[in-house]
């Protein structure tokens, strides 16, 4: 069974990716894709990349075993031929003219990805306990974390909000905080 769970375009590619099941060693798999990338191997699942360029003269499958924690949307972005997966803990570029892995960092942190956003030309991650910010080289810029996880069980604001100069976050002990694009605290305070 194939979900679509996000399409992706821009002036040169067409890319949907979908939640598949698929098992390199078995000949039961309802895909054949044109190559396999293992991008992590415990507790994982896979995903299908189905690319092709605007003209559609052409078609590539390929399938990805990543995190099981992977974000449901909100992990993928195009720059040119490059795009960027945001796998939870492992952060890929992938080349779409060579069809290969060109850049893989692993993250050391704890926590679930939530979702990845583009900021000017950066990322910004929003994870369970930590936000990151992250250039185009896969380099941190800077790493924020609080007394909790950033998820409230009560209150009527969301735990994560990017605002045009700051970044707005609850934690689950109701703590706010406000965060500049910096990384710098400028409000800490009990909820």
């Amino acid at each position: 069974m194939v979900y679509t769970r996000m399409q992706l375009f821009n002036d040169k590619w067409e890319i949907y990716i979908s939640k598949v099941q698929y098992d390199p060693k078995s000949a039961d798999n309802i895909v054949s894709p044109d190559s396999y990338v293992e991008i992590c191997d415990d507790f994982s699942t896979t995903l299908l990349l189905t690319i092709s360029d605007v003209m559609h003269s052409f078609e590539k499958n390929i399938v990805f075993r990543v995190s099981y924690y992977t974000p449901y949307s909100d992990f993928a972005f195009m720059d040119g031929n490059r795009l960027f997966l945001f796998l939870n803990t492992d952060v890929v570029i992938f080349n779409l003219k060579s069809f290969q892995v060109d850049k893989k960092v692993k993250l050391n942190i704890w926590g679930t990805l939530f979702a990845a956003y583009s900021y000017q030309e950066d990322f910004i991650l929003y994870y369970e306990a930590d936000i990151i910010r992250m250039n185009r080289n896969l380099d941190v810029i800077w790493d924020f974390s609080a007394h909790e996880i950033f998820v409230r069980y009560h209150g009527e604001e969301p735990a994560f909000e990017m605002c045009p100069d700051r970044i707005k976050l609850y934690d689950f002990s109701d703590y706010y905080y406000e965060i500049d694009y910096d990384g710098n605290v400028i409000s800490d305070q009990k909820g």
